[in-house]
């Protein structure tokens, strides 16, 4: 069902009457403010005195967080849509920002099997760990409920922030006619620049300066590179699921831990074969994998 707002909210100042890259480009950046200010504004809103704002690890400031980043998303959302409609997008608005529930389940296969594949040599060294008992999978409804920190990282974050970052930043890039090479590696960097705002905790946690600085830089970079990749899956798949999901299997692996392999000097050749094969076969598969007919409808 296509969105339906009142004519009142048509009431749009003339800068953003009709689509342009300046517009898209200005409102993809409020977007951003808006996620990381409604995170630490709710959470100040709400506080406790033993939990600083700035604490992201903190159950209850973890919950506040949880309130400002869905309140952030449905803004995100609600003024997308009121754009696509203004500037004479197709109807079906769902579809433009990748949720027609049609193309959700491909798009999460196809990014659940190119995921894997990168992290091919981290699942080689998890199996050698012992792998996962399926026991624990059993469990992970449970753990999600009762983790306030596992619910932020494989559900809360994920969802949100492609809906913000993705959904709704690369419907509003692809209705101004910036071209899809240019929204592939321009868009992300506004997701990386939202990030930044973790070197300030970090600052006020005591870490060097210089710490502080090479970390950021680092996950901006590491934010980026997702970012290209989430936003390819989701031109592709023309979908938020896969990006999602490939969210939240970069938060449950995290960055690779190649010292890891040193436990193994016996496997050492199959540990780095499983890391450059996987690559390999990452940038093989992703083209056929997401072309439109194959596994995606």
């Amino acid at each position: 069902m296509p969105f339906s707002f009142p004519t009142a909210l048509a009431e749009l100042p003339p800068w953003l009457q009709q689509p342009s890259v300046p517009a898209a480009v200005a409102i993809s950046v409020v977007f951003g403010v808006l996620y990381v200010a409604s995170i630490y504004l709710v959470s100040a809103i709400f506080s406790l005195p033993d939990a600083s704002v700035h604490d992201r690890n903190h159950p209850h400031v973890v919950k506040q967080r949880t309130w400002g980043a869905a309140i952030a998303t449905i803004i995100s959302l609600v003024l997308s849509s009121l754009l696509l409609r203004q500037w004479g997008q197709p109807q079906n608005i769902a579809a433009s920002l990748g949720l027609a529930p049609s193309r959700i389940m491909p798009s999460v296969v196809v990014a659940t099997v190119l995921t894997a594949t990168i992290y091919l040599g981290p699942l080689v060294l998890d199996y050698l760990d012992g792998g996962v008992e399926w026991a624990s999978l059993r469990r992970v409804p449970e753990t999600l409920w009762s983790q306030p920190l596992a619910m932020r990282n494989f559900v809360v974050g994920p969802v949100t922030e492609e809906l913000v970052f993705r959904s709704s930043v690369v419907a509003l890039w692809t209705a101004s006619g910036i071209s899809t090479n240019r929204t592939i590696f321009l868009s992300p960097l506004i997701f990386g620049l939202a990030h930044i705002h973790h070197a300030v905790s970090q600052y006020r946690d005591g870490r060097p300066l210089k710490v502080v600085l090479l970390g950021t830089v680092f996950q901006f970079v590491y934010t980026t590179l997702f970012g290209w990749f989430a936003v390819a899956l989701l031109i592709r798949t023309k979908s938020i699921g896969g990006p999602v999901c490939a969210h939240a299997f970069c938060n449950y692996q995290g960055l690779p831990d190649l010292s890891r392999a040193q436990r193994y000097p016996q496997y050492k050749y199959l540990i780095w074969l499983a890391f450059v094969v996987g690559l390999c076969v990452f940038f093989v598969l992703f083209e056929p994998m997401t072309r439109e007919g194959v596994f995606v409808e």
